[in-house]
């Protein structure tokens, strides 16, 4: 025998057992993997078994209780029961991949329902209330008897047989009468006492100050538009429209046109009825015939910028923020009141990157906080607040005082938390305030 055959044929043989060896290994893995889906799935079941068995006795007791506190007591039970078989079917759902929507619909409408019978006062509970009980608890008696055999066959079945049987149950509750509340006046009362609307005072932001006419908010209007509004022979500004907001009570929209009403300028300005300007939008389908395409830099962008600040308020609120991106360009100005930052306060301009003009305006964020009142002086250094820090982060550098979800706070740059960027410490009692996370 030739050298080259035998080294084919050792060859042959090295392969051969690989083949081999990564058949069994892998085989050991899928049996593994297996092995404990079959444990989970025990598991599971057992602990649905647990659940559903106690959700169907407190049912019962509640039928059974012969005083108003018993039975709410039973139905309360009921209620706790049934948020624990929702925690549990949504993580088999992920982990297992078992689907049972009828299973986990009847759970989450009767947890939903048993609220209301939960809070009668009657010594006894009406005709409805009995009657979605017992379908509650009809369900439960078809269910547990699936989730017993799921059980016992997870030690020894595979996992298709399981989920068969998981199928099975799915149709049988399917067959059944669900929790029925539609049309039910009295449920639908119940409801809404619980999380009743109450309508916000219109206007709050604004309340108190005084009030200006249409024709007195376009010259407003026409001051703060500037050059941006090309005021020829013929042309106007008219009232478009109106609305209220709750926050900012009626608002008004301007544009300007020529003597027919025909638009001659795609810009729209919207205006409080106390003379703030809010937005200015412009619509893309009214071409500007002033759109040229010029280099235009980022300063020359926020010199513009500044001109259009200095007519819109007295406060002088500071540049925080420059996005560029392929067509635009963002501008992000806040207030900073005794050396505080306030994000929440923000205006943002955008202008059109190729042409340079703007592309709207928008400081409803401003004056969403327009009249409260922040706190802008720490009781803590910064050097008593980043004691506060937990020892899994480092500071990366000097923390700035700002407003953080209404709470003066010392926003400390930190390291060693991936996807945490600041970490946030009230000024005045050193409580942690959250972080600012990214993923």
């Amino acid at each position: 025998m030739s050298v080259l055959t035998k080294s084919i044929i050792g060859l042959l043989c090295v392969t051969t057992l690989a083949g081999t060896y990564f058949s069994y290994t892998e085989h050991q893995n899928n049996r593994q993997w297996e092995q404990q889906q079959q444990h989970n799935t025990q598991y599971w079941s057992h602990m649905q078994l647990i659940y559903l068995r106690d959700f169907d006795y407190a049912l019962a007791e509640s039928l059974a209780a012969s005083t108003i506190s018993d039975r709410q007591a039973a139905l309360q039970s009921a209620i706790e029961n049934a948020n624990f078989i929702l925690q549990s079917v949504r993580i088999g759902s992920v982990t297992m991949n078992f689907q049972s929507w009828s299973y986990e619909s009847f759970i989450t409408e009767g947890s939903r329902y048993l609220a209301y019978p939960a809070s009668e006062k009657e010594i006894s509970l009406n005709p409805d209330q009995l009657e979605q009980i017992q379908r509650l608890r009809t369900f439960a008696r078809t269910a547990l008897p699936y989730l017993d055999q799921m059980r016992k066959k997870a030690v020894d079945s595979s996992i298709s047989d399981i989920k068969q049987i998981s199928t099975e149950m799915e149709e049988a509750l399917s067959q059944l009468d669900s929790v029925s509340t539609y049309g039910n006046k009295a449920f639908n009362e119940f409801l809404y006492n619980q999380n009743p609307y109450i309508p916000p005072k219109p206007g709050t932001v604004f309340a108190g100050e005084t009030t200006y006419t249409a024709t007195e908010l376009a010259a407003k209007a026409k001051i703060f538009m500037g050059e941006a509004w090309n005021k020829g022979a013929g042309k106007q500004i008219v009232h478009i429209s109106g609305g209220s907001s709750p926050q900012f009570g009626e608002v008004l929209d301007f544009k300007l046109s020529d003597t027919d009403g025909k638009s001659t300028n795609s810009y729209i300005a919207t205006l409080s009825k106390s003379g703030h300007v809010l937005q200015v939008r412009r619509k893309s389908s009214i071409s500007e015939k002033g759109d040229v395409e010029q280099t235009i830099d980022l300063k020359q962008v926020v010199a513009v910028t500044d001109t259009w600040m200095a007519r819109w308020s007295d406060e002088r609120l500071t540049l925080v923020a420059k996005e560029i991106n392929d067509t635009s360009i963002y501008l992000t100005y806040i207030p900073v009141r005794e050396q505080v930052s306030i994000p929440q306060m923000k205006v943002v301009w955008r202008f059109d990157r190729r042409t340079g003009t703007l592309k709207s305006f928008d400081a409803s964020n401003y004056y969403s906080h327009y009249n409260k009142t922040f706190p802008v002086h720490p009781r803590l250094t910064a050097e008593q607040a980043s004691a506060k820090l937990g020892p899994k982060v480092t500071p990366s550098g000097k923390p700035k005082l700002e407003i953080h979800n209404s709470q003066l706070v010392y926003a400390f740059p930190v390291t060693g938390i991936e996807g945490v960027s600041h970490v946030y410490v009230n000024a005045r009692t050193g409580a942690g305030e959250g972080i600012n996370y990214n993923l």
